[in-house]
């Protein structure tokens, strides 16, 4: 809201605490709303005086100007009528959260009233944390399929100063305020992140909204929350070894990509104090990352020597390769830096034969077209709907689905595949993508869906 909506704002409150019952229900009446006084009287509380509001504005003889003016003065009025039967606040014995009423009330209710019963519910003492996770929900939902979601962010800031303590018991709330923040380009991405990564050891919202930021070039906001989560997602009993081990694969690439933004480039010493949170390094892994991705290393051997190297020495040519592709998705693709770390791991996760730490079973073959294009069937089944992929990471997997034809011209042109497995590639990966693009329509990026489509079709 700017600065001038909530100077408006301010004035009407002041009109309406200035008014009699008596102006308050004439104004009711010219919106075409009639009150039952005494109900309203006996309505025990802002729950339940917001459920009468509700029915009384759907069932008006005319659509008012402005829903949330009606139910304000209905708000407004039950404060005039007087005393009325004291309901029991949440640590008096009472049921915990807001009456069952309300919610069916919002349920009947059309998306504007919707959106106002839920900015004005938040001043109820009884209002928790459940109850912002089902009305927003709701309201995520019908706001996305209006085409409004931006409008999703004024709720959750009216929560958050009128609710404090539901706003920031539930991490689903504060994800949703990253993504209301990364779609506003003058927005506090920064600050929405350190509030989500507050919630130690909460790790798949956080490392998809990191990704996200990264996706856009946000390099330095990804880089505080991983950073500021990173205790949390380390020392979690929840978690898997390898989610673990990818969150610090993630932070450790988002610090090389801090490190190349900042002017003057930082010293070994500056790179080695901010990677060290997260763990040792295997020997010689930075130097070959820092070589690869900034273009000092370039690959030079031929493809018949590729069925010389053994299996360990497979796995590094393979990574450095894909660390080398890095610069030339910035390069010749305008990628922004961010964007190509996302590469890793899922695009080795995608190649043949490479499991987590190599523990192939049969021992692939040795040429390069073999041991660096996915198979087909790995692709359709990556591209699969409902694959888990879509949930957890929809930017990661993004931009791996957009750089898998780049990649193909990649390799060609360092000589590894010929022109015609290129030619196949590029039929391969056409036909087993299809349908991936329409996938993304479901994101929480809007733009995500024609960004793919547009890789697919022009790569």
């Amino acid at each position: 809201m700017s600065g001038e909506e909530q100077l408006d704002e301010t004035r009407r409150e002041s009109e309406l605490a200035d008014s009699s019952a008596e102006a308050l229900l004439r104004s009711l009446r010219q919106h075409g709303v009639e009150v039952e006084q005494e109900r309203l009287r006996q309505a025990g509380g802002l729950a339940e005086a917001l459920t009468l509001a509700a029915s009384w504005l759907r069932s008006a003889r005319k659509r008012s100007a402005s829903v949330t003016e009606g139910v304000r003065l209905v708000l407004e009025l039950w404060r005039r009528l007087g005393p009325r039967p004291r309901s029991l606040g949440p640590k008096e014995g009472g049921t915990k959260g807001l009456p069952r009423g309300f919610h069916d009330g919002f349920m009947a209710a059309p998306l504007d009233l919707r959106l106002a019963l839920a900015r004005e519910v938040a001043a109820d003492p009884r209002f928790d944390a459940e109850d912002a996770l089902e009305l927003g929900r709701r309201l995520r939902g019908l706001l996305r399929e209006a085409g409004r979601r931006a409008e999703l962010e004024d709720i959750l800031a009216a929560w958050e100063a009128r609710a404090p303590h539901a706003y920031r018991a539930e991490p689903a709330l504060l994800s949703w305020r990253v993504e209301c923040a990364l779609s506003r380009p003058d927005a506090d991405v920064h600050g929405a992140l350190l509030a989500l990564a507050a919630w130690r050891g909460h790790l798949v919202p956080l490392l998809k909204l990191a990704e996200w930021c990264l996706y856009r070039g946000r390099v330095d906001a990804a880089l505080a929350g991983l950073t500021a989560a990173w205790p949390g997602v380390r020392d979690s009993p929840r978690l898997f070894g390898w989610d673990i081990e990818d969150f610090a694969q993630r932070a450790v690439f988002t610090v090389l990509d801090a490190a190349s933004l900042r002017e003057p480039v930082p010293g070994q010493d500056w790179l080695h104090e901010q990677l060290q949170p997260f763990g040792p390094l295997a020997p010689g892994w930075l130097e070959r990352a820092q070589a690869c991705r900034s273009g000092e290393w370039m690959w030079r051997g031929t493809a018949a020597s590729w069925s010389l190297l053994s299996l360990q020495q497979l796995q590094l040519e393979q990574q450095e390769l894909v660390m080398a592709f890095e610069r030339e998705l910035r390069t010749r693709y305008q990628w922004p830096l961010g964007r190509t770390q996302l590469l890793h791991p899922w695009l080795l996760v995608l190649l043949p034969e490479v499991p987590r730490g190599l523990r192939a079973v049969i021992e692939p073959a040795r040429d390069p077209a073999t041991l660096l294009l996915p198979a087909e069937w790995v692709l359709k089944e990556w591209a699969r709907s409902g694959s888990d992929s879509r949930y957890r990471h929809p930017h990661a997997e993004a931009a791996v689905a957009a750089a898998l034809l780049p990649w193909g011209h990649f390799l060609r042109r360092l000589g590894l595949i010929s022109a015609a497995e290129h030619a196949d590639w590029r039929v391969r990966v056409t036909r087993a993508l299809a349908r991936l693009p329409e996938q993304f329509a479901s994101a929480d990026d809007a733009a995500l869906e024609q960004e793919v489509r547009k890789a697919l079709r022009s790569g």
